[in-house]
């Protein structure tokens, strides 16, 4: 089936001023911030199993209790770390520094981005699930923030406009695209709230041409999608044409990771205009630039890796 997608959506003017993180909301004392290292650990364990590993505290983790959290029948999700992925982001596209911008989440899982995102400056952070365990997990992460403006909230894509929230400069759609009945209308809700940047992670499976393959998913597991249909990219140039329909023409392909049996990852940031990527393009020159500057940007976070830190 190829993507073929009619019209776009009204432009939004980008934001040019972000609210300093300081003049936010700060925290008063939390429940969580009252609770004994043995209490934290007790309602870790009852809110698990987690997909999130998270630093809730200096020197505790949610993986660190990961073994008592395991209360599911089926699958126990893996355990990954959101802060490594934001942290990156925020590295790339804003030196280390979210300095106020505002930050959506959608399926926001446990709420770990959406945390990791605040302790890096973030403002206004909002995320949203359709599983009432993760937002319950990011809802308590939540409490140790560092200002009051995270929220996690239950509801489904397809409720974000009714809310009335307004935009946000910076969005993650990730892990949702591919669990979607509709991922283009999906797409195009999350873009429609988002002023600057969105990054959207996604499953691929390759096909022949620019394509999205339909697949059935259980809607039961805690790692599945809701509605039991799904449709997975061929690869990067269907969201290239996906986001562009949306009004983000400008776009990254941050990374994309491959199998021998076809399957991909691939992780593509946008944006509405060229400029917002101008310090994305001097940290990464290994995806912007000459074709030689790439080259060689790859060649050195390669080798990267072997150096002594």
């Amino acid at each position: 089936m190829i993507v073929c997608v009619p019209g776009r959506p009204t432009d939004l003017p980008l934001q040019k001023k972000y609210a300093p993180a300081k003049h936010l909301e700060h925290a008063r004392p939390s429940m969580g911030d009252r609770m004994t290292e043995l209490e934290l650990r007790e309602q870790i364990a009852r809110l698990g199993p987690w997909h999130h590993d998270v630093e809730v505290r200096p020197g505790l983790r949610t993986t660190d209790i990961s073994s008592l959290a395991d209360r599911t029948d089926g699958r126990t999700p893996g355990m990954y770390r959101p802060d490594d992925q934001i942290r990156r982001l925020s590295e790339n596209l804003f030196d280390g520094d979210f300095d106020g911008r505002s930050f959506l989440d959608c399926a926001c899982n446990g709420g770990g981005h959406a945390l990791a995102a605040a302790r890096l400056g973030a403002g206004e952070c909002f995320g949203f699930d359709a599983r009432d365990i993760w937002v319950r997990q990011g809802q308590f992460l939540a409490q140790f923030g560092p200002h009051r403006n995270i929220r996690i909230e239950r509801m489904q894509l397809n409720d974000l406009p009714a809310r009335g929230l307004g935009t946000f400069d910076v969005t993650l759609f990730s892990g949702i695209f591919y669990h979607l009945p509709d991922p283009i209308q999906g797409l195009k809700i999350a873009a429609d709230h988002t002023r600057q940047l969105i990054i959207v992670n996604t499953v691929a499976r390759r096909g022949r041409g620019d394509t999205l393959q339909v697949v059935h998913e259980s809607s039961e597991e805690s790692m599945s999608g809701v509605d039991g249909l799904a449709w997975l990219p061929s690869g990067p140039n269907v969201l290239r044409k996906v986001l562009k329909w949306c009004g983000f023409p400008a776009t990254r392909l941050d990374w994309m990771t491959t199998t021998s049996r076809g399957w991909s990852r691939i992780q593509m940031i946008a944006a509405r205009e060229e400029s917002a990527f101008s310090t994305y393009d001097r940290n990464r020159p290994d995806v912007a630039g000459p074709l030689y500057r790439r080259a060689w940007g790859r060649a050195y976070r390669y080798a990267e890796r072997f150096l002594p830190r």
